[in-house]
């Protein structure tokens, strides 16, 4: 039998538009990310400006920031 799914925090949901890119979907590295619980949003040039956006709100909704280094963060710009 399957274990059960855990529900996601909405509190930590976005949406995520990606701009069209010449080079395909495999290139799109731009867009506008929304944050739904706050309404918060802003457009990226670049995969570094999106985490940075999502740590940014995160760590101002819990108030700390994780510890843990991302590195999976290129400046890809």
């Amino acid at each position: 039998m399957p274990e059960p799914v855990t529900p996601l925090r909405t509190d930590h949901a976005f949406v995520l538009q990606l701009q069209e890119s010449q080079g395909g979907p495999e290139t799109c590295r731009a867009g506008r990310v929304e944050h739904l619980k706050s309404g918060e949003a802003t457009r990226f040039g670049t995969t570094a400006e999106l985490w940075d956006f999502v740590d940014r709100v995160l760590t101002a909704m819990t108030g700390r920031r994780k510890q843990e280094p991302r590195g999976d963060r290129e400046d890809d710009s």
